[in-house]
């Protein structure tokens, strides 16, 4: 009796050591879903200087407006006052602030997402409110150079989405670092 209990422990140590391939797994595809995020497709780019501008949608859905900029540098983020308006119908589009303020950065640059919109397809006009010259940062009196930083216009990313790769990318650590310790630190 005593032999199948020590046998069953031995097993165990086996079934331990299967959750490394499949934490890796988890990993890639979670790493995948993560790093979409930070490569959501572009539709439209203006310089924050060049006050208004206009686009065209292909596709109707939802889409964000980010700020772009140097890293580093005195950021807009509190002066900007942003417009969209449908071309056609001549109606402003309803603008949801991101709460979280959403971020992706490399080494020289970094995105800000500030709102998100639900669009049809069609041509419209994004445009700042208040002209350029007359904004002042309301955190820090520094001049803001306004020509470093640009509004973009991308393709919606999920929050799930980017929530559940988090989370996947946590447990595929997780479930290799268990697979390969404990069996290795509890000699069985």
């Amino acid at each position: 009796m005593e032999m199948s209990w020590l046998q069953s422990i031995n097993d165990f140590k086996y079934l331990l050591f299967l959750l490394v391939p499949v934490g890796i797994y988890l990993m890639v595809i979670s790493i995948k879903k993560v790093s979409g995020f930070a490569k959501a497709k572009m539709i439209y780019e203006m310089s924050v200087s060049a006050i208004d501008g206009s686009f065209r949608l292909e596709d109707g859905g939802k889409y964000d407006i980010w700020l772009s900029g140097k890293k580093y540098a005195v950021s807009p983020i509190y002066n900007l006052d942003i417009k969209l308006k449908n071309n056609a119908t001549g109606k402003s589009v309803i603008l949801y602030p991101d709460f979280f303020r959403t971020t992706t950065s490399s080494f020289k640059d970094f995105r800000v997402k500030l709102s998100t919109f639900d669009a049809e397809t069609g041509s419209y006009n994004i445009s700042l409110t208040d002209s350029v010259e007359e904004r002042e940062n309301i955190i820090n009196n520094r001049g803001i150079d306004y020509k470093k930083f640009s509004i973009q216009i991308r393709e919606n990313v999920n929050t799930t989405t980017i929530f559940l790769g988090v989370l996947g990318i946590i447990l595929g650590f997780m479930a290799i670092d268990v697979g390969l310790i404990f069996p290795l630190l509890y000699k069985f």
